[in-house]
């Protein structure tokens, strides 16, 4: 393969990889943002809610399995700063999807507790 064509390559494969990271941002932001229970997110009682730990499941595991998987691979190039940048942006949003799924994590528990004592 000749030097162009590398480079041609290494910019095509790095803009898609890029665009995906793009696309894939509205459903990092609904992994990051859905309410575990959204009984007590909207309205302030304590009441199982049958589906709520799996669609955050849903969205914020696919989404922090890409976002870590660019966290890894721009963080290995960290010396240029537009590596920098996205590996940072992703460190944020594996941070939100992170907290958003240990929520999810402990409401499922908890319903599972309640539903063994029923």
């Amino acid at each position: 393969m000749t030097e162009e064509r590398r480079r041609i390559f290494g910019s095509a494969a790095r803009l898609f990889g890029w665009a995906t990271l793009l696309l894939a941002l509205p459903i990092a932001a609904l992994g990051a943002y859905l309410p575990p229970n959204e009984y007590a997110a909207t309205l302030g009682i304590d009441a199982l809610d049958c589906d709520g730990p799996l669609k955050v499941y849903i969205f914020a595991v696919p989404a922090f399995a890409l976002y870590a998987a660019a966290l890894v691979i721009n963080g290995r190039r960290w010396r240029r700063p537009a590596y920098l940048i996205v590996a940072l942006v992703c460190l944020a949003i594996c941070v939100a999807l992170t907290a958003n799924l240990a929520r999810a994590v402990a409401e499922d528990q908890r319903q599972s507790a309640a539903c063994a004592l029923k």
